[in-house]
C-alpha cells in the first residue's frame, strides 16, 4: 500500500497514490458463478429450448420453418453461455470483451433469423403468411447498447486498468482507519 512519509495511506485520487489503491472491484465470487449458471439456464431456455419447441409446434400445423431447428438449439446456447460469461466476469477486466462478444452473437444471430423472417401455408385455397421482422429488428436493440457497453468499459479497463464505476463497486476502506487530512473513515 502506498503512504506518505508519515505512514498514512494515500485517499483514492490522491497527488501520487494509484487509482486502485483502495479502490479494487472484486473478483469472481461462488455467488456470481451461481448466478451466472442459473441466468445461463434460463435463458438457454428462453432463446434456445422456447424457439425449438415453437418451430416444431408450427410445423406439425403445416407452416413452412426457414430456420434449422437444431440452429435454434446451437444458437441458443451460444447465446446463454455467453450471456452468463457475461454476469460471471462482470467485476473483471474480462467483462468489456466479453460483452462485447456476447452482444455481437446476439446481432448475427438475429440478422440471421432476419434472412427469411416469414412462415407460409396454405389452408383450403387461403394463404396465411406471418412474418416476424419488426419485433426482430426492435430485438437489436439491446445487443447494440450492450455492445456499446462493453466496448466503452474495455477502453476504460485499458486506459485505467483496476478502476470501475464508484457506485457499482464501493471503495474498501484503508488498513490505518484515517487519510491524509486527518478525517476519519
Amino acid at each position: 500500500m502506498t503512504a506518505s512519509a508519515e505512514g498514512i495511506p494515500y485517499a483514492p485520487g490522491a497527488t501520487g497514490a494509484p487509482a486502485t489503491e483502495w479502490y479494487q472491484p472484486p473478483g469472481v465470487s461462488g455467488a456470481r458463478i451461481a448466478g451466472a449458471v442459473s441466468l445461463t439456464i434460463l435463458y438457454f431456455g428462453l432463446v434456445g429450448l422456447l424457439p425449438y419447441y415453437l418451430e416444431q409446434y408450427a410445423a406439425r400445423y403445416g407452416l413452412s420453418a426457414p430456420i434449422d431447428p437444431v440452429f435454434l438449439l446451437a444458437a441458443g446456447a451460444i447465446v446463454a453461455i455467453l450471456a452468463g460469461l457475461s454476469i460471471a466476469t462482470k467485476p473483471t477486466r474480462a467483462w468489456g470483451p466479453v460483452r462485447v462478444m456476447s452482444a455481437g452473437f446476439d446481432i448475427i444471430y438475429i440478422f440471421y433469423l432476419l434472412q427469411n423472417p416469414v412462415y407460409s401455408t396454405t389452408i383450403h385455397g387461403f394463404s396465411i403468411t406471418l412474418t416476424y421482422t419488426r419485433i426482430l429488428e426492435l430485438f437489436i436493440i439491446p445487443p447494440l447498447i450492450g455492445l456499446i457497453a462493453g466496448v466503452v468499459t474495455t477502453i476504460g479497463d485499458i486506459r485505467h486498468p483496476g478502476e470501475r464505476i464508484h457506485w457499482q463497486f464501493p471503495p474498501k476502506a484503508p488498513v490505518s482507519g484515517s487519510v491524509p487530512n486527518g478525517q476519519a473513515i
